[in-house]
């Protein structure tokens, strides 16, 4: 009779430094915890790994070699097993390149789970067990406090139970989550997992399924988004399938590589607009990962350069170098497993090589944004390509560049258009100089192009009017609305004050008077200290401003208030009188004081008897403007010459395309 052997017990050697500082605080996300699982399951030849989120727990099965109870014990029972020394550079099966190195990658399960439980077959072999953090700190303890060696073996619990239906690989179910581990979407998960891994997808016959759902690229979340991009080593094939919203169908721009003795492959990349690198699940894809073995192994590079430029948020890569991994030389990963050692010469070379890409890419970058901001512009405002097309030589390139930049520029709809009516005179003015210089080469006979050039002086000075114009309407349009909202009081009164052309066309601000106007301004708020209650509600404010050729004191009613033609006298009186006191102070003793009652009726005499009232106001160099009659005479005033402007004014064309153009249309173009 054959003699049974007795089978080896389970047990995890592990000292309790190592499990607190490897195990429980090595990963600080449960994507960082699968992840290492999932590198385990590559290295054993899995097909698929399947993930679960479960009432309580996480599942993860996966269909490779599995391992038998010694391979359990020597291998992942033994925390610090090295893997690549003990079985080789390459895995048997699929003869992949083996992620795991140092072998605490297992412990980081403990960082999200207090109980981990293992299924695992080999052949007809099946092992079953579970880990108890708890369970393991206490015995530690126990023989710590017993003058025991607490780096010795902690026994694990051998189980009976096998889940049905599995039947090849390994399942690892993690239990007793912690909270950190409870709120998580299997859509934020899949596109986690699928940013820290390059090799899952049937290219390398590794598929990743959470929840039923395989993982693929385009969860990474920023495939879709990418306009320009360079590759190097052998990266250029799997671009045209992954980026399908390049600028202008283009080519990645494939790049040498400037140093042979170390590897490079992958892709940096720029996205159309910043915000598309806000991921749904709160990552922050505006970063530069690092990978090694087809595994990420620093998630952001970018963050190193401290790059404060434009360019640098619209940036998303992936640099992939093996070499930093080499099986012969020194472990390169942190103690943390989530970022490399900085002062490795290895990494100080790739973060070298990296920053002067980024360098090149920047001014490349610049340019071609530029050519498609014009492009888009163009295409899309055909009177601007006009106009273009009428430029000559260095103006034209100039006027390209400048409006190709608009496309980047971080301006809102309205701004963008502002910018580039502003940017079209701007040339024009341009233009009329380098034409200007050209009358000086000119002969007397050429009097019909002399004509011309100061016709075309003319047209600008017009073009230029016009916006003026135009934008003068738009001051009326807001007027228009904060009277209809209902402003606050000083709201109104500082938009009257900074456009005193609502009140008369001919005034304009006097510069180098603002000492004075404060001056004047604060004693006219003082004189309303004797009015009663009622007056001083019915009031909206005074002010004061030096306007061109007069002192002008303005008074604003409440458009419900009708003051009186006796107390409006009076109040005007009393403010007049003192500001003449004050005016030799301000330097233009000689223009004289005009009142303005801004009001929304006139007085209560006023409909009985009209041209007393303005005869009366007249004597004391006053007068009432009802606020409507202010907003229809500027608008008409502005609104008839704009009509008659438009006629002979030849950018007029180009300005009314670019207001119907909206910055929408350049994002969905560019």
């Amino acid at each position: 009779m054959v003699e049974q052997t007795a089978q080896r017990p389970l047990a995890i050697k592990i000292s309790l430094a190592a499990l607190e500082h490897l195990g429980m605080n090595l990963y600080s996300t449960i994507p960082a915890v699968l992840s290492e699982i999932v590198a385990n399951a590559w290295d054993a030849d899995a097909g698929e790994v399947q993930v679960t989120l479960g009432d309580g727990q996480i599942a993860i099965e996966d269909d490779g070699v599995g391992m038998t109870r010694d391979q359990v014990i020597d291998r992942f029972l033994d925390v610090g097993f090295q893997r690549r020394k003990a079985m080789g550079a390459r895995t048997a099966k699929k003869d992949r390149p083996p992620m795991g190195r140092k072998g605490i990658g297992k412990l980081s399960s403990f960082s999200i789970a207090n109980v981990v439980t293992v299924y695992t077959i080999s052949g007809d072999e099946r092992t079953s067990f579970r880990m108890d953090a708890e369970r393991i700190r206490e015995q530690m303890r126990e023989e710590s406090q017993n003058g025991q060696d607490e780096s010795g073996a902690c026994p694990v619990e051998d189980l009976d139970d096998w889940p049905d239906g599995f039947n090849a690989g390994t399942r690892i179910v993690l239990t007793a989550l912690k909270h950190t581990a409870t709120a998580r979407t299997t859509q934020g998960l899949r596109q986690r997992i699928a940013r820290r891994f390059s090799v899952i997808g049937p290219q390398q016959g590794f598929a990743v399924v959470v929840d039923g759902e395989h993982v693929s690229p385009s969860d990474r979340g920023y495939d879709q988004h990418v306009e320009y991009c360079w590759t190097y080593g052998d990266s250029e094939g799997e671009i045209p399938q992954r980026f399908v919203n390049l600028a202008d169908n283009q080519p990645s721009f494939a790049r040498a590589q400037p140093d042979s003795t170390m590897n490079v492959a992958g892709w940096i990349g720029t996205v159309k607009k910043p915000n598309f690198l806000k991921a749904e699940d709160g990552d922050n894809l505006n970063r530069l990962a690092v990978f090694m073995r087809g595994k990420v192994a620093q998630e952001d590079l970018l963050g190193d350069f401290g790059m404060k430029e434009i360019f640098a948020d619209y940036i998303v890569g992936e640099i992939h170098c093996d070499d930093l991994d080499q099986d012969d030389d020194e472990d390169i990963a942190t103690s943390s497993r989530q970022a490399l050692k900085h002062d490795d010469p290895r990494f100080t070379k790739l973060r070298d090589f990296v920053h002067g890409e980024l360098r090149y890419i920047a001014s490349r970058w610049t340019e071609l944004r530029n050519q498609q901001g014009a492009k888009v512009f163009c295409r899309d405002v055909p009177a601007v390509a006009k106009w273009l097309e009428a430029l000559k030589g260095d103006t034209k390139k100039k006027a390209e560049r400048w409006i190709g930049r608009l496309n980047v520029l971080p301006a809102g709809d309205n701004d963008k258009r502002e910018l580039l009516k502003a940017s079209i005179l701007a040339f024009e003015s341009y233009r009329w100089k380098e034409q200007l210089d050209y009358l000086g080469t000119l002969s007397n006979e050429n009097i019909k192009t002399v004509l011309q050039v100061f016709k075309d002086i003319a047209d600008l000075e017009r073009s230029y009017y016009g916006q003026i114009a135009k934008g003068r309407l738009q001051i009326i349009d807001t007027l228009e609305e904060k009277l209809s909202a209902d402003e606050k009081e000083h709201v109104i009164r500082d938009h009257i004050y900074k456009n005193l052309w609502l009140l008369d066309p001919s005034w304009d601000i006097v510069e180098g008077t603002q000492k004075s106007e404060r001056a004047i301004t604060t004693f006219l708020q003082s004189t309303s200290d004797d009015l009663t209650e009622d007056e001083k509600r019915a009031r909206i404010d005074i002010g004061f401003r030096t306007a061109g050729g007069a002192h002008v004191i303005i008074e604003l009613k409440r458009s419900s208030a009708r003051t009186p033609i006796y107390r409006l006298m009076e109040q005007i009186t009393k403010y007049r009188d003192g500001v003449a006191k004050l005016i030799p102070q301000t330097g233009f003793s000689d223009w004289p004081v005009e009142v303005i009652c801004l009001m929304g009726q006139y007085p209560r005499e006023y409909k009985d008897n009209p041209a007393r009232v303005r005869q009366q106001l007249a004597i004391i160099s006053s007068r009432v403007v009802l606020y409507d009659e202010l907003l229809g005479n500027a608008r008409r005033a502005y609104a008839e010459y704009l009509k008659k402007h438009k006629k002979i004014d030849r950018l007029s064309a180009i300005f009314d395309a670019i207001d119907d153009f909206t910055a929408a249309q350049v994002d969905n173009a560019s």
